[in-house]
């Protein structure tokens, strides 16, 4: 098993990727090598990094000798035309980062049109229940091809697709059994329980507060990419995180290890981000 750090900013990287967790996640996680930086966003096109930043991840990871993974999220169609062009501005200077997609038309755009990309899907494929109040009981993950996750492994596979990513959910069969070819990623520490197009800070930039759903569609000054906070829940005995349009929760330690198992990388996340 290996290790991959997302990063919110190009900075230093850490000698041991746990480091990154909370501390009381240090001494369980299994040891292993630090092989991919990631960068970008999974959760808002609002995010997408522009091409110098993804310049500045590309020469972070390659200075380091390790992978450069582009993450990307659902877009409409002007993101699409946004991730087109940062692949084509990265291919001009020799760049060509494996990219994550969250949305099928990038995967299309990925297949047609940059082929020569690693193409890994990313976690929210996974469209299983993550409801933190179900945190209590972990899941056994069914090992079996015929699972919840056999078709869509299947899938992806004959579209080219060299990794399934996923974070712990409460079901726990979606990564399967190993498949050559196909690389299972998992995302930790921050598990996302909740994403919309409704982003409380896009909001808070608005000038008619009381029609916030006319903004919708227009582009947003990413007023949250350096923010996130808790959002205590009375129904919870734990802290949700918000960041951007999305909120996430800290994954149990019984849910982390019953997937464990089945996972050739763990991406460890410096803090919940959108």
């Amino acid at each position: 098993m290996d290790y991959a750090v997302r990063l919110a900013s190009p900075g230093p990287l850490p000698d041991d990727p746990r480091r990154l967790c909370p501390e009381s996640w240090w001494g369980w996680l299994p040891e292993g090598p630090l092989k991919a930086v990631y960068f970008g966003t999974e959760f808002c096109q609002d995010l997408l990094p522009g091409a110098n930043a993804a310049e500045q991840f590309c020469a972070l990871a390659q200075d380091a000798g390790l992978e450069t993974v582009l993450l990307t999220p659902l877009v409409r169609a002007d993101g699409l035309d946004r991730i087109n062009t940062l692949l084509d501005n990265l291919a001009r200077h020799g760049l060509k980062p494996t990219v994550v997609f969250n949305d099928f038309g990038v995967l299309r755009l990925l297949r047609h049109d940059f082929p020569e990309h690693r193409r890994q899907a990313g976690r929210l494929i996974n469209r299983a229940l993550r409801d933190p109040r179900l945190v209590d009981s972990p899941p056994s993950p069914a090992v079996s091809e015929a699972g919840r996750g056999g078709e869509i492994r299947r899938l992806l596979q004959r579209f080219g697709v060299a990794a399934l990513e996923t974070d712990p959910d409460l079901d726990g069969s979606y990564l399967g059994p190993a498949v050559t070819g196909l690389q299972r990623v998992l995302h930790l520490p921050y598990v996302f329980t909740a994403s919309g197009r409704n982003c409380l800070h896009k909001a808070e930039e608005q000038p008619d507060q009381h029609n916030f759903a006319k903004w919708l569609s227009r582009p947003c000054p990413a007023p949250c990419r350096e923010r996130w906070h808790p959002e205590p829940r009375a129904d919870l005995d734990f802290p949700l995180w918000r960041s951007g349009n999305t909120l996430f929760y800290e994954a149990p330690r019984a849910s982390v290890e019953a997937h464990l198992q089945l996972v050739d990388r763990i991406v460890i996340h410096q803090r919940p981000t959108s």
